[in-house]
Order: C-alpha cells, then structure tokens, then sequence
C-alpha cells in the first residue's frame, strides 16, 4: 500500500475501534473529540486531535485541562501521528506533561474461512450480553461495572459477538469482534495466567477471524500495549502488521 492509502486507512481504523468502543461520552471542540465517560478505558475519557483546528493552541488545552477538572477526571492526551495541530505533542512536552502507555494498532487480512487452520481447542461463539456474564470473571467485572457493559452490550447498534474457552466449567480465553463494513474489530483479547502459552489466544482469534469472514469482513484489527512482547510475536504470527501507534500524555500525578 503507498503511503497516502495506509495514512487514509489508519484514520479509517481509528474511526472504527472508538466506534466499536460503545456508548462513547463526548463533546467535539474545534475539531477534537474530548470524551468523558468514566471507567478504565483510556480511549473514552481522553482529547483525541483529529481533524483540523482554528483556536489557539494554549486556549484549547487550558479549556480542555479545566473540563476535566469539572468532570472529576484526570486530563489526558491521546496523541496519534496525524494528531492535529501536528505541534500539539511537542507543546505538551513542553508544559511537562509525559508521555506514556504506547499502543501498536495492527492490521491483518481476513482470511477465507476454508484457509483457517483446524481449531485445537473449541471456542464457543455467543451473544455478547451472555459473553459479559460468562467472563466476568476473567476480566475483573463485578457489581455496577458488570451491569453496565451489559447494558452496552445490549444497546450496541452494530454486529458484534463474543468468543470463549472453558476449561472444567470455567472460562480461561475470551475475545469479542466488532464489525463496521469490511472491517473486524478485536478486543477483550484474554487468557487466564495459569493457561497461557497453550494456543488458548490463537483459538480465539481464529475463531472470531473466521466468525468475521463468514460475515463478509475483509481486515481485522486490534490494539496491543508495545511492551507487550508476548501478545506481540502471537499477532505477528497470525499475520498481523503494525499500521500506526499511539500513546498518552498526561500529568504524572493524575493520569491512571
């Protein structure tokens, strides 16, 4: 792919996974997506700079530093490579704020579902609602938080289904695909410690992969923390490639 087509489908991408996200809190100021909605996911409650900008640059992050405070979240950055203005990153530098959590966003072809590999283990596919419940566990989600994805699950205007090992009753690997147009989106990508490094991971993504192509998807993608080394030479080996990266900015004392 040139140059100007893997540009054009990365913000493509990036359109899609905060699409895939759900039930997404915002406010568009002059061109940035500033969004709000409480809980651990960083992508939903930072500045994403993506399109063009008129204001001045110090006014717009003193107006988004202040929202923050009045919303009782940290104030965070999302930078990309084709954040807009293209200075932003270097200014918030400037100012003290540190970069951190990089994040690898890659890209594979979905396979015809016929030139899949036989599955080792069986992944069962199963409607999100009933994905939450059953790896609720596995993901650390109990009380309200539990209540709420399901809700979101439930209120998702988009194709989406959820993928899960058991081992003895008990759920031990997950995955969820997303789907908008051609492309599959993958996350929730889990395995238990105690049954990593048996192919639990590549099962799941096999069978969401395969699940998306009987869907007609065409590409798939997923997000992966750089330092993830493990989760990396898996991706890799499925055939996913980086397409571009992103990282945060934030005060060290108010960026968790």
């Amino acid at each position: 792919m040139s140059v100007g087509a893997v540009d054009l489908e990365a913000r493509r991408i990036e359109e899609l996974s905060l699409n895939a996200s759900g039930a997404f809190q915002s406010l568009m100021y002059d061109g940035w997506l500033v969004g709000f909605r409480p809980g651990p996911t960083k992508r939903l409650r930072c500045v994403n700079a993506f399109y063009s900008t008129s204001l001045p640059l110090d006014e717009k992050v003193d107006y988004c530093t202040r929202f923050y405070r009045s919303v009782n979240l940290p104030a965070i950055f999302r930078m990309l490579p084709f954040s807009q203005p293209a200075q932003l990153d270097a200014y918030l530098e400037s100012l003290g704020w540190d970069r951190f959590e990089r994040t690898l966003v890659m890209r594979a072809d979905v396979p015809l579902r016929s030139q899949l590999p036989a599955r080792r283990y069986p992944v069962e596919i199963i409607d999100v609602p009933q994905w939450v419940q059953a790896t609720a566990g596995l993901l650390d989600l109990a009380g309200d938080a539990r209540l709420a994805a399901v809700d979101r699950a439930k209120s998702y205007p988009l194709p989406h289904a959820g993928a899960i090992v058991r081992r003895h009753g008990e759920v031990v690997a997950c995955g969820l695909v997303k789907l908008e147009g051609a492309y599959a989106g993958l996350f929730a990508l889990n395995t238990a410690p105690a049954h990593r490094r048996q192919g639990l991971g590549a099962a799941i993504v096999r069978a969401l992969l395969a699940d998306a192509s009987q869907q007609g998807s065409r590409a798939a993608y997923l997000q992966v923390t750089a330092d993830n080394e493990a989760a990396l030479a898996l991706y890799r080996q499925l055939g996913f490639e980086q397409v571009y990266d992103y990282w945060y900015r934030g005060h060290a004392s108010e960026r968790a």
